[in-house]
């Protein structure tokens, strides 16, 4: 044979399987058989990593003795093989009693709720390890942070059952020592310290630190978060080491994207997640952020210059500004050209563990031009310059694991602004938005179960016919309900029958991402909601739908989504085949 030609597996085959069927056995080999999609090149080493991954299997299944060897079988000429593996199952062993010895201060049913191993389960030495250290995360949690857990098994050869016993070593309850913080060289040790939910002297205590790695990483700041605690000079005070490894939070990123909505467009943006003002001449390390893009396009251009301090003088208190200029010509869901430019004022301030209040100022003035000539008399009211002057409270509550890549938890996030003549503008509205989601992992591990619900009522206030169409709702699209075109469901102007949004909003989306390989997901959704053009009319003349699939790619370049959706139930003279919604852009 030719050690130098790559050899192909034609098939894998499977003897002795009686309990496991043999799509479950090859889905668990790294082997796979050659064919349209998969190279199926034979690798001895992997082969044997194979054999492993199999006993795995059937371990988890109870199959403590099972027993797999493999054997390959070249063709002619040696150009491809078949793989037999050979499995002999042996006996399946269940569990059978479960016992605590030792455990008096956590309830032994409490204890037992953590288990993965009950009485009538398969028995795993997988599972039992896991079961282990949830005992000890249990401890953990109400500060016992010497507590060790021993289990030992005991085979009925009567029954094949395996009793096990779970000894506990309690110790006792261990307080905070010094905190100890390691690898940061470039951010600063206050801006690790104020997100540690524990203090020195303190009861050590399993949730706060879950929510300290959790809040740590949210900074966008580190790679890796590491939680260890070590022995200080008290018997029962306990230091805690807090290890981090920095990531990269400089960007400097330019290039082109396209979408739906945009189509071409071409941008340049430096952003520092961790800026420090005063950190001359590396201006890192304190936390801020700084944001400057610029974009221009076939039918967009932006100008944004934003800065953000999340803590004021150490204190859980945000400030913030944005500048930004704004172009958009007609368009895909504009019939008109749009010109924005202003700037606006933040502050906020932290409440608790998840929950932020804040206020916001806004000053812009905005331009409509080239409304058509055959246009209505209520579009062609919208011609001209207007200033806008707006204040607005908001209120968050973030419980999610991750902001950026969320499994588990929920976003609230709602507020209500009013601009007016008071204020000096020429504008009056009043104007509330809402949305929430949620996300979990309802079948299995990395598979997520996101569903969203997004909000908007806005009414004209004395002084003014009615509210903007620049402060109007739009729905449909990439962003909003797939398989329409963008910004076209809701009201439509009545002689060009552009869309000119409405003062009320609903739109609810459910999306199932499922991972395919490290950066690649792949999603289904079912989106449904609408607009309309007065508050009163809230849910009159039904919803419209749409489902379909996508993927989720994480390129160098930023994140590319690819949507196919359907339309149930287009309004007539709409296309009721699919539609395809692509974007490509920078990453943030």
């Amino acid at each position: 044979m030719n050690e130098g030609r790559k050899i192909r597996v034609r098939a894998i085959r499977f003897s002795g399987n009686e309990r496991v069927s043999s799509r479950r056995l090859r889905k668990a080999m790294a082997t796979k058989q050659g064919g349209w999609f998969t190279a199926g090149y034979y690798r001895p080493e992997v082969l044997e990593e194979d054999v492993e991954r199999i006993k795995g299997v059937y371990r988890l299944e109870g199959y403590s003795d099972v027993q797999v060897g493999s054997d390959v079988q070249f063709e002619e000429k040696k150009r491809w093989l078949t793989v037999a593996m050979t499995l002999e199952e042996g006996s399946r062993y269940l569990v059978g009693e479960v016992a605590f010895r030792g455990a008096s201060q956590i309830p032994q049913s409490k204890l037992m709720d953590r288990l993965k191993l009950l009485s009538g389960d398969p028995f795993s030495q997988e599972r039992l390890f896991q079961d282990v250290s949830a005992i000890q995360a249990a401890y953990f949690a109400q500060g016992y942070m010497t507590a060790e857990v021993e289990p030992t098994t005991a085979l009925s050869p009567r029954t094949q059952r395996v009793d096990i016993t779970y000894s506990v070593t309690e110790g006792s309850i261990a307080t905070v020592g010094e905190i100890i913080v390691r690898g940061n060289v470039k951010t600063k040790d206050v801006v690790i310290r104020r997100e540690i939910r524990l203090s020195p002297g303190e009861r050590f205590d399993g949730e706060k630190l879950r929510r300290t790695k959790e809040r740590l990483y949210n900074l966008g700041f580190f790679e890796e978060v590491t939680l260890e605690t070590a022995v200080s000079d008290l018997p029962d005070r306990r230091n805690l080491i807090v290890t981090v490894k920095e990531a990269k939070t400089g960007e400097f990123s330019f290039g082109a994207g396209f979408s739906s909505l945009d189509k071409l467009i071409g941008f340049a943006e430096i952003v520092q997640r961790n800026f420090d003002l005063f950190n001359w001449p590396t201006f890192v390390g304190a936390g801020q952020e700084l944001k400057f893009l610029v974009q221009a396009g076939t039918r967009r251009r932006n100008f944004e210059l934003s800065f953000t301090e999340p803590w004021i003088f150490n204190r859980p208190y945000l400030f913030g500004f944005d500048l930004f200029h704004t172009e958009r010509t007609s368009g895909e869901g504009f019939s008109f050209d749009l010109r924005r430019r202003g700037g606006d004022l933040r502050l906020g301030k932290t409440l608790g563990e998840f929950d932020r209040v804040g206020f916001m100022y806004r000053l812009e003035r905005v331009k409509v031009s080239d409304v058509p000539d055959t246009a209505s008399s209520a579009l062609k009211d919208e011609l001209g310059d207007n200033t806008v002057s707006a204040v607005r409270l908001g209120y968050v509550r973030d419980t999610r694991d991750n902001a950026f890549n969320p499994r588990k938890g929920y976003l609230i996030d709602t507020g209500i602004e009013t601009a007016g003549t008071f204020l000096g503008g020429d504008k009056d509205f009043l104007k509330w938005t809402g949305s929430a989601s949620i996300n979990f992992e309802p079948l299995v591990e990395n598979q997520v179960l996101e569903l969203r619900l997004n909000l908007g009522l806005a009414d004209e206030l004395s002084g003014s016919k009615a509210v903007p169409i620049f402060e109007r709702f739009f729905a449909g699209g990439a962003d909003s309900i797939r398989g329409y075109r963008e910004r076209r469901v809701g009201p439509h102007d009545t002689v060009t029958n552009d869309p000119i949004g409405g003062e009320a909003m609903a739109v609810f989306n459910v999306e199932y991402t499922v991972p395919i390989v490290d950066f690649i997901k792949g999603a289904t959704f079912f989106d449904v909601g609408n607009v309309w053009n007065r508050v009163g009319e809230f849910g009159q003349e039904g919803f419209k739908s749409g489902v379909g699939a996508g993927v989720r790619i994480k390129t160098p370049f930023g994140p590319v989504k690819l949507d196919y959706g359907f339309p149930l139930n287009p309004d007539s003279g709409e296309r009721k085949s699919g539609r395809l919604h692509f974007s490509a852009s920078r990453s943030f």
